[in-house]
């Protein structure tokens, strides 16, 4: 039986084919661009014919490619479900499948979605772990996490990721009920509230940070937090304003006691994207919870 291409070449293989270049390819492998092209002709040696296209201004696949893109995907698919199976079947070790995720997707779709993830993956534990993007890439990084779901802004997301839009959803200034700001109609009247926001470097809040202070707000003596059981509290008990997705405040949220101050401005949409490293191959589970989320986001603004 004549011997298989290296798994290192179908990854490699896969990753200028997604990309469309070697460098790009090269950044996101983590490797040179000397060490690309050489795997990639390798390859192309072991089957006997070109598998690209190759231009100025990138690469793409020929008939032969597209034709052996199809067979590696299926088979690096079917490699995954053939471990999985008999691990579960026969090792003692049980699979595991961990997400990152901020407090709206919490609060909205992860309850059902990870339910019926559950129902197709009896035997797989589940870790979730609450928190902003900037504190869930490390995490990523490091294998610690599967995939996370957040805000994206722009251009902000580092080229090692892949990023797939889910939705986008509006944003309101969240107070108590009793609290003396709840009847304000403009952030102006706002500045001199006590404010608790949520923890980032990036994405949404980083970018709120900047409209806000056009109004006059004073960002930068703000409590930070990634708990939102802290923000909650702080908000409905001690007074401090706050802002998260508007429908934290309504519908199976109402028991969070969040009243939505309602003001003149609207603030910035945000963009909640799908996330995960581009330096492993997707993971049956991976695929399997990407399926679900897709199914459950709708594509309208929430």
């Amino acid at each position: 039986m004549k011997e298989l291409p290296k798994s290192r070449h179908l990854q490699v293989f896969l990753e200028v084919a997604r990309s469309g270049g070697i460098l790009s390819a090269s950044r996101s492998l983590n490797m040179t661009q000397p060490s690309v092209t050489r795997v990639i002709k390798e390859l192309e040696t072991y089957i006997g014919t070109p598998l690209f296209i190759r231009t100025n201004v990138g690469v793409s696949l020929n008939h032969a490619g597209t034709l052996f893109h199809t067979h590696t995907l299926a088979y690096v698919h079917g490699m995954q479900r053939a471990v999985s199976d008999v691990q579960r079947e026969f090792c003692q070790r049980g699979e595991s499948f961990s997400v990152g995720y901020s407090s709206l997707v919490g609060y909205i779709i992860l309850p059902d979605v990870i339910n019926e993830f559950k129902m197709v993956n009896k035997g797989v534990t589940i870790n979730i772990h609450e928190g902003q993007l900037s504190s869930l890439l490390p995490m990523i990084n490091n294998r610690t996490l599967d995939c996370a779901i957040g805000t994206v802004s722009g251009n902000s997301l580092a080229c090692e990721y892949h990023s797939e839009k889910l939705f986008s959803s509006r944003f309101a200034v969240f107070s108590s009920v009793l609290s003396p700001y709840a009847r304000a109609r403009s952030l102006k009247e706002l500045r001199t509230a006590k404010w608790v926001l949520p923890e980032t470097r990036f994405g949404y809040y980083y970018q709120l940070n900047s409209y806000l202070e056009q109004y006059g707000i004073d960002v930068s003596s703000a409590i930070r937090t990634d708990s939102i059981s802290s923000i909650l509290s702080l908000v409905t008990r001690a007074d401090y304003l706050t802002v998260l997705a508007r429908q934290m405040g309504g519908g199976r949220n109402k028991n969070l006691s969040l009243y939505e101050v309602k003001i003149a401005e609207e603030l910035p949409v945000a963009d909640y994207h799908f996330i995960h490293s581009k330096s492993c191959f997707p993971s049956v589970f991976l695929e399997g919870f990407m399926n679900i989320i897709r199914e459950r986001c709708p594509a309208n603004l929430w």
